[in-house]
């Protein structure tokens, strides 16, 4: 046996030698398989053996060797057939690969400078008509028969398309970097969406908006340097709630049932400056989404939007930063690499100049301090090829003392601080080709703090949130006509929330709230959810989901199941029709008052007498591109219904109460309308129109006599015109125009004191008061005004290669509400002094805001 084997290794041995010390020195041109073989043969110790039709099926061979070893000679010469060889003895045996029925491309979508990873990129297979996009992780997979030669095109909104050939006999793990299109940047800055084939018409996902760098950056805003929450006000079934109150509205809900998340971590009243500046700094932003209906089964906890942001990752290639100095805020963003290839930070900061630039021009009936500050931080580890470990974090916070109207006996008085911190780990893990996961732990806390006073009266309200959440989540791409989905999701929540109202003086401290001693009240949710996403044949696709959260409290436990559905029909190469339906739970309650005099809001959780809201929508629509994707069109309908609506009763309080559900009242809602969308993508004028029709109504059995009434941000009309051009390489101008129908609100006419207990949305029969209220109103009995507004932005962008680096300035003009419109931000009942008649007086926000921004990048 030793023999033997000794024998085997000494003849494998020779072999080896015999095929190392041939030797290959010839020129061929155009010559037959068989007859390069024949030629071939003399110069080497082996002969040739195969069958003649395999020979017969090669194309003719052009080839060139000087003193090439043969295993070289034969790796040149079978390269692009599909042929294979081993030694067998003094032979050399010819024969067709065996190839697999399918093989998988996977890696990674990348910016070629930075290593910036690409979100939705588009891999596209033009032989198969089929392609993919790159996850929320610059990820894709794709599963296609073997070929000797594949062409891929690898495109990217802002990048140079990229065409790539790879042999496919195997699965193949390649990742690809992209080039930015600086021509393309300039003309596109208000691009909304990948504009590469039919992507928004091809995707089955309905009422989806994804939002690039470009598009962010692109229109005018307050701040002069881009802005996420203005960009997506101006898109249809969105709207601002008012001038001076943070978030946004989506299709008649409310501006808590938005989830908000930034590198997954939920963050709550993502505004700063009253609502007029977002939360998220621009440079620090790589990627948006706006989900308004279809929403996939990994998203939950909130029923009417989704707004996922992924900050930036950092360069691991080279340092660099950008400066900015503002008359609303300024900054300095800074990124680079920690080890060249292979990791990266970013780090971004800024504060406001508000404050600093107002003081010196506040009249003796008007004060405020007001300031803002965030910061944003990014690590980003490539631990192996197959791992990838990313840390973020995020901070910021708003404060303001405000007074006006300190003469009159009705001016309001009221300070505010709230702020955001979150802290986010994430572990990237390709298992294989197919299969992708991503584990996530995060941590966020959320404060708000407000008090007002006016006559005397004196209220406090506090909300705190503190949320820890883990989850886990696996993607599956068996071919590229499914991809499924499925992960678990555990958050563990905690609120505290508290309010105070007395007939004290706002200066007496000692009765005030303290946050450290609101009792707690927590709660636990696990959640598990499946999706398949189905292609079937060039014109049908659909989207099956299903998502199970348990709530869990000591006093209350709620098991719900959430279905989702979207299809897809493809008319044709350039129109598709899209349906969604989608079910979905929130446990977490933002409630206001109907007739606060001030933004009174607070965070409640479910329990066993708050029930989590429901809602139900139904989301159809036709989507249509023209003259090569140049105009994308699209008009869609909606029906939305909401279960478990809650609003504080109104009336005071006179303690600190910490348990709010006794001042509650229960209903519900529903909405529907229309949305149309028009855009140009391309060209020195590029923007969009969008127009929405809408209705939204609530209905509390205790309030108003039990009939509905139109909901506090019904607007019938809303029409969106953002539009900019190019007037060279150097100028561009823009401009956002926005009118909408006035907002409802409550006034009652009565001649009561405004400050009085009584509630005359509530009848003697409803509310088991028979004190003697004053007759019943109607609720939201009256309108504000309409809504209309300009903004402009002018900028001048300069750019000089100093040779290791391009230095890139820009100069940023821009104006807000330009017309100087008194939009009103809010009204509220008071007496006039002279005629002793209950008025309504109107607040308007500041009229004209001009701004300008200096940005150095380098």
């Amino acid at each position: 046996m030793i023999f033997l084997s000794f024998f085997i290794l000494q003849h494998a041995a020779a072999q080896e030698k015999k095929t190392s010390e041939a030797h290959i020195t010839i020129t061929i041109k155009d010559r037959p398989f068989q007859e390069v073989l024949s030629i071939i043969e003399p110069q080497i110790p082996f002969k040739f053996a195969y069958s003649t039709e395999l020979a017969l099926q090669q194309k003719n061979v052009s080839i060139t060797a000087s003193d090439l070893s043969l295993s070289d000679f034969l790796t040149i010469l079978l390269r692009g057939t599909s042929l294979t060889y081993n030694i067998i003895g003094d032979q050399i045996v010819l024969q067709n690969i065996v190839l697999p029925s399918r093989i998988t491309l996977s890696g990674y979508i990348k910016d070629s400078r930075t290593g910036e990873l690409l979100i939705g990129a588009s891999i596209y297979i033009p032989a198969a008509g089929t392609g993919i996009f790159s996850n929320n992780y610059g990820f894709y997979s794709i599963t296609v028969p073997p070929a000797d030669t594949l062409e891929l095109e690898i495109s990217y909104v802002g990048y140079k398309s990229l065409f790539q050939q790879v042999n496919a006999h195997s699965n193949l793990t390649v990742s690809f970097g992209l080039e930015h299109n600086h021509k393309q940047e300039e003309i596109n800055k208000l691009i909304i969406a990948n504009d590469k084939r039919e992507d928004n018409v091809k995707r089955n996902q309905s009422a989806l908006i994804e939002l690039s760098t470009d598009m962010i950056v692109g229109g005018p805003s307050l701040n002069g340097t881009g802005d996420i929450l203005r960009s997506i006000q101006m898109l249809p079934g969105v709207q601002a709630g008012i001038d001076g109150t943070p978030g946004y509205c989506v299709r008649g809900g409310n501006t808590g049932q938005n989830l908000v998340l930034l590198d997954e971590a939920t963050l709550y009243n993502p505004s700063h400056v009253f609502g007029l500046v977002s939360i998220f700094n621009a440079p620090a932003i790589k990627h948006a989404s706006l989900m308004k209906g279809g929403f996939p089964a990994t998203y939950g906890d909130h029923v009417s939007s989704v707004l996922d942001i992924a900050m930036k990752d950092g360069s691991n290639q080279q340092f660099g930063g950008i400066i900015r100095m503002g008359s609303i805020s300024s900054g300095v963003t800074l990124y680079g690499p920690l080890q060249p290839g292979k990791s990266s930070f970013l780090i971004s900061a800024r504060r406001s100049t508000v404050d600093v630039l107002l003081r010196p021009i506040l009249n003796q009936n008007y004060f405020s301090n007001y300031y803002f500050y965030d910061v944003n931080a990014k690590l980003n580890f490539q631990l192996s090829r197959r791992d990838r470990l990313l840390l973020s974090f995020y901070n910021g916070r708003d404060n303001n003392n405000y007074s006006t109207d300190s003469t009159d006996a009705g001016g309001i008085n009221y300070s505010m601080h709230f702020g955001n911190s979150a802290y986010t780990i994430r572990w990237n893990h390709q298992y294989s080709g197919k299969l992708f996961s991503n584990t996530s732990l995060v941590y966020n806390r959320y404060h708000q703090f407000l008090s007002a006073a006016q006559d005397g009266y004196f209220a406090q309200l506090y909300s705190g949130i503190r949320d820890m959440n883990a989850k886990m989540d696996f993607s599956y791409f068996p071919s590229p006509a499914h991809k499924i989905s499925a992960g678990a999701d555990y958050l563990y929540q905690t609120l505290y929330p508290a309010t105070l109202s007395q007939k004290i003086s706002s200066t007496d401290s000692s009765a005030g709230i303290n946050p450290d001693v609101i009792p707690e009240k927590s709660a636990t949710r696990l959640a598990v959810y499946a999706s398949d996403a189905m292609k079937f044949g060039r014109r049908f696709q659909a989207y099956i989901g299903v998502r199970i959260p348990f709530y869990y409290r000591p006093d209350a436990q709620y098991l719900n199941f959430e279905p989702r559905l979207s299809l897809l029909y493809m008319v044709d190469p350039a129109t598709s029709v899209k349906v969604s339906y989608t079910h979905m739970h929130q446990y977490i309650h933002l409630v206001q008052s109907y007739n606060s005099s001030f933004p009174a809001e607070i965070w409640l959780g479910s329990s066993n007498i708050v029930l989590p809201q429901a809602s139900r929508e139904v989301s159809a629509g036709i989507f249509k591109n023209f003259k090569e994707n140049i105009f994308q069109t699209s008009l869609e309908f909606y029906y939305k219904a909401m279960d478990n609506q809650l609003l504080f009763k109104g009336g005071t309080t006179p303690t600190i109460d910490n348990n709010l559900e006794d001042q509650l009242i229960t209903g519900k809602g529903w909405s529907y309308g229309s949305e149309f969308l028009i855009r140009k993508n391309r060209g020195k004028w590029t923007g969009w129109l969008a127009y929405s029709l809408a209705w939204a109504y609530q209905q509390f059995d205790s309030l108003n006599l039990g009939k509905s009434f139109p909901f506090a941000y019904d607007r019938r009309h809303t029409l969106d015109i953002s539009t900019a051009y190019m007037l060279n390489t150097h100028w561009r101008v823009s401009a956002n125009f926005f009118i909408a129908s006035g907002r409802a609100f409550t006034l009652n006419t009565s001649s009561a004191n405004p400050n009085t207990n009584s509630n005359p949305l509530y009848s003697d029969e409803n509310s088991g008061n028979t004190g003697g209220n004053p007759p019943v109103i109607e609720a939201n009995n009256y309108r504000l005004a309409p809504y209309d507004r300009l903004d402009l932005s002018i900028r001048y962008k300069k750019s000089r290669n100093t040779g290791r680096r391009i230095l890139e300035t820009e100069w940023i003009f821009s104006v807000y509400n330009v017309y100087a419109r008194h939009n009103t931000s809010f009204a509220y009942r008071t007496i006039d002094p002279s005629t002793g008649q209950v008025i309504a007086r109107e607040v308007s926000f500041i009229p004209v805001i001009p701004s300008i921004t200096y940005s150095l990048r380098f």
